[in-house]
């Protein structure tokens, strides 16, 4: 197999931190805009690297590449928080955001004119199935038909990173420069829209937002941040140099298995027989594509 590959695995099983380590902050009383927000200034910790190594540098010509890459990641990053104010329950806004493969193998097609093989398509419908059994989502009644149409945007939002991380590997960028000028980018952005957005959304479980934290609360929340966002998509960028998108897509699905067994481990959540079912079928679908692409 191909080093490439090994990154977007390593990526993909990273990307769990994400859920798990925001039920963990949650459950110590960070607002979601805390959670969310805090960790991007690990950013920053990619600096001394830029600067040591000239060719991690960002190129004037990345600069359109990385303004637009900003925008989708914003709204990604708004659209994955906004379902949940407008009353969709977490578990089907969580699978919505799930069907990124799906997006990610059309918009794969589209762009990159990337074949959707039989084994492809057997491969997300089994990760999709997967998410289900993890989310059982529609277990749960009284969903709100915007906030679903919010969150399937949030889905497609998703596979725009996964794209944009794939276009970023075919024009050879620094995969350190890709995510250091689109995050701290988003950062800027989320900060400005922050006066904007709390005075529509008063709750403070949502949009409160207190930089007097302790040292060790901002270290675990810098690490946090460095693990399961720079250090996954720097991976993530490298391995999308030869890993195409809508591999990508089905490969990255890994994160909620990867939160499962965290969430187990660390939060003391139970093993479902569905969690295990739907991890098992997500598990079987990254063996089929990795297989085949081995063959």
């Amino acid at each position: 197999m191909e080093k490439e590959y090994f990154f977007v695995i390593s990526a993909g099983l990273l990307s769990g931190l994400i859920l798990s380590g925001a039920g963990y902050f949650a459950s110590l009383g960070f607002s979601l805009y805390q959670i969310s927000i805090f960790p991007l200034f690990s950013v920053f910790t990619l600096l001394p690297v830029m600067i040591i190594k000239r060719e991690h540098m960002i190129k004037r010509e990345m600069l359109r590449f990385l303004v637009l890459f900003a925008f989708l990641n914003f709204f990604g990053h708004l659209f994955q928080f906004l379902p949940i104010i407008l009353g969709v329950p977490v578990a089907v806004a969580v699978f919505l955001l799930y069907t990124q493969p799906v997006w990610s193998a059309i918009f794969g097609r589209i762009f990159f004119k990337e074949n959707i093989t039989r084994t492809k398509i057997a491969a997300i419908l089994l990760v999709i199935a997967g998410a289900w059994f993890l989310t059982d989502p529609f277990s749960i009644t009284g969903t709100r038909l915007l906030g679903v149409i919010v969150a399937l945007l949030g889905g497609i939002f998703l596979s725009a990173w996964v794209v944009f991380g794939r276009a970023a590997g075919i024009k050879k960028y620094s995969p350190i420069a890709t995510k250091f000028g689109s995050t701290s980018l988003v950062l800027l952005l989320v900060l400005i829209s922050y006066p904007l957005v709390s005075v529509f959304i008063t709750d403070p479980t949502i949009t409160g937002l207190r930089f007097d934290l302790s040292a060790t609360m901002w270290l675990a929340l810098l690490s946090f941040g460095f693990f399961a966002q720079i250090v996954s998509n720097v991976l993530y960028f490298r391995g999308a140099k030869k890993v195409p998108a809508s591999t990508s897509g089905i490969i990255l699905m890994l994160e909620p298995v990867s939160a499962s067994l965290l969430a187990l481990v660390f939060l003391e959540q139970l093993l479902t027989v569905n969690m295990a079912i739907g991890g098992a079928l997500i598990l079987l679908a990254n063996y089929i594509v990795i297989k085949s692409k081995t063959r």
